[in-house]
């Protein structure tokens, strides 16, 4: 795949965004495609932090690396499947190329973004000679505050 520099990309996702993003949007992605490391976003509801997110898939998509989106609760993690799947298609790549893993449903497992539980990351991390994270470049963690609750 032919190298592209973040600010290609940059300018790639901004043109596909289906509106115009709100401030806080704009500054966490100018910080995420100008930053050597990660990035933390922390905002209230409904100011588009899977917006944010999503420009770290579509970089692993057009870059050919591997991402996971990791939510707390098997439930979200089927709605974030449809919802990143539709995201892939607006981007014009494949549904297929995005994958679900839980403790007891796969789809398209080997796909270039996986949508996981918490938990199936942290395996894959303590069991890192089974899986190959050399080309993962984002992990993406939504409802973070969520991950401690006892009750999840």
């Amino acid at each position: 795949m032919a190298e592209i520099s973040r600010d290609e990309l940059a300018e790639q996702y901004f043109e596909l965004l289906p509106y115009e993003p709100y401030p806080v949007q704009q500054e966490a992605m100018l910080a995420f495609y100008t930053a050597d490391q990660g990035v933390l976003v922390a905002a209230p509801t409904g100011t588009g932090k899977t917006l944010i997110a999503e420009a770290a898939l579509f970089e692993a998509l057009r870059t050919g690396k591997r991402a996971y989106y990791t939510t707390p609760l098997i439930a979200l993690t089927e709605q974030k499947l449809q919802e990143m799947r539709q995201s892939a298609i607006r981007w014009g790549f494949s549904a297929d190329d995005v994958g679900l893993v839980t403790g007891n449903r796969r789809v398209n497992p080997d796909a270039p973004i996986l949508v996981v539980v918490a938990e199936i990351l942290f395996n894959r991390l303590l069991h890192r000679e089974a899986f190959d994270f050399s080309d993962v470049s984002a992990v993406v963690m939504d409802e973070f505050h969520s991950f401690n609750d006892p009750e999840r």
